[in-house]
């Protein structure tokens, strides 16, 4: 099977299909303060997919425990995204880490599942567990956008650098004491032969985290309320007093 092969590509068209469908449905229908349920519904699921899809991933190799334990980006966001959205309210710091982060995830994977090449179908529980939690990684953060459930906030920015740095530390534990070969790609590019390592990836993702926080103030706040405008004539007002004092 082959990355955008037709079975890919039928996947991925099927998916984006749901994901729009039932977001405006769980929009329309759903009452914003009955959201929390379809929200920890669904991460429910999620979790019980990742769950199924490590002990198919430890069977596949010696069955012991630590092949259990995630060992890449995404595996590691399957379990903290839905955990985090069945325990932390949505304008907590550690949220707002948890559900750009699995968006990332759910986002790359969706686009280029590399593990596809192993296996004729995906409908093999393998690759067909990993699709479903990707995919629901990255629902959760849609819907938990239009539908107001979730307000990303640059009060809460910070999260994000401290979380992914938890995933390097995390990483290098699993790398140096557990004896794993490239926990979160920390030895090896994301693709191979590419400039995409771990930190390359991580400023980009830090990038686009901002600019997407930004996008969203544009779009639901008012002009003199986004934050580059106040940081604007932060600026200026400081300079403006240095150029008095001076």
């Amino acid at each position: 099977m082959e990355v955008f092969g037709t079975q890919h590509l039928i996947y991925f068209i099927v998916a984006i299909v749901l994901m729009i469908a039932l977001t405006v449905i769980f929009k329309i229908f759903i009452p914003k303060d009955k959201m929390f349920i379809v929200m920890k519904v669904i991460a429910s699921i999620s979790l019980i997919l990742i769950v199924i899809y490590r002990i198919v991933i430890s069977k596949s190799r010696s069955s012991s425990f630590i092949d259990f334990l995630p060992d890449t980006f995404c595996s590691m966001m399957g379990f903290i995204l839905p955990i985090v959205v069945l325990i932390f309210k949505p304008n907590t710091k550690i949220f707002q880490y948890a559900m750009f982060s699995g968006m990332i995830g759910g986002i790359l994977t969706l686009v280029y599942p590399d593990f596809l090449v192993y296996f004729d179908s995906i409908l093999n529980i393998h690759p067909f567990t990993a699709m479903l939690y990707h995919t629901l990684m990255l629902f959760i953060f849609i819907l938990s956008i239009v539908t107001g459930y979730f307000k990303p906030t640059f009060k809460n920015w910070v999260a994000l650098p401290i979380g992914l740095a938890f995933m390097v530390v995390a990483g290098e534990f699993g790398n140096t004491v557990l004896g794993q070969t490239n926990n979160m790609y920390l030895n090896s590019p994301l693709i191979k032969d590419t400039v995409f390592t771990w930190w390359f990836v991580g400023i980009l993702f830090i990038l686009l985290y901002t600019i997407i926080i930004q996008i969203y103030e544009m779009i639901t706040l008012p002009p003199k309320e986004w934050s580059i405008v106040k940081v604007t004539k932060k600026f200026k007002k400081s300079k403006n007093e240095t150029e008095i004092k001076e």
